[in-house]
């Protein structure tokens, strides 16, 4: 099982990510509401640590706790962001789970959001060398997950039991919920 990190040495992750080889990319996302904290996956911490020896992480998540939701298929799955990128996003964004919304090259039945600041609950991924965005919805609570789906999907069962079943409540349990908030999480 993968994990999703927690990293406060901002600088000392831009060291290593220019260390790294030409062409080799380790997605680090800045945490949103919390300057100088990163998140980042669990491939992106090997490779780190790789040119620079073991990282300290404040917190981690297990993955797979960061649930993902697709209304309709996406029609060209081969733009889509691997869901590891879109989960360490939405932990970025103090979520504790996301639904695909729609892609920039075939806009859908939903109008696209427009986005202001990374703050927003709407954010934009794509796959590293795509072209294609792809609209996402993160969510920071099971209640604003349980309206949304209601409201933007009021026809699919399956969108309301997702959002019903989400397994926190809100981030803070996310991060409570695998004990590891504030704990020395090196190597």
């Amino acid at each position: 099982m993968s994990r999703i990190y927690r990293v406060d040495d901002g600088p000392g992750l831009r060291e290593r990510q220019r260390a790294l080889p030409k062409g080799t990319v380790a997605e680090v996302w800045p945490d949103v509401f919390a300057p100088g904290t990163f998140w980042i996956s669990e491939a992106t911490k090997q490779l780190l640590e790789g040119v620079g020896g073991p990282l300290r992480s404040s917190a981690y998540v297990e993955s797979s706790r960061i649930l993902i939701f697709y209304p309709d298929e996406p029609r060209d799955l081969a733009s889509l962001p691997l869901e590891e990128s879109v989960r360490v996003r939405v932990l970025a964004g103090h979520g504790i789970a996301a639904t695909w919304y729609g892609m920039t090259a075939h806009p859908g039945i939903r109008p696209l959001p427009e986005t202001a600041t990374p703050e927003d609950a709407f954010f934009y991924l794509m796959r590293v060398g795509s072209r294609t965005n792809h609209a996402w919805r993160l969510f920071r609570t099971r209640q604003e997950a349980v309206e949304f789906m209601g409201r933007t999907f009021p026809h699919d069962a399956r969108a309301s039991a997702w959002a019903e079943s989400l397994p926190v409540a809100r981030y803070l349990d996310l991060l409570r919920g695998d004990a590891t908030l504030g704990a020395d999480t090196t190597g």
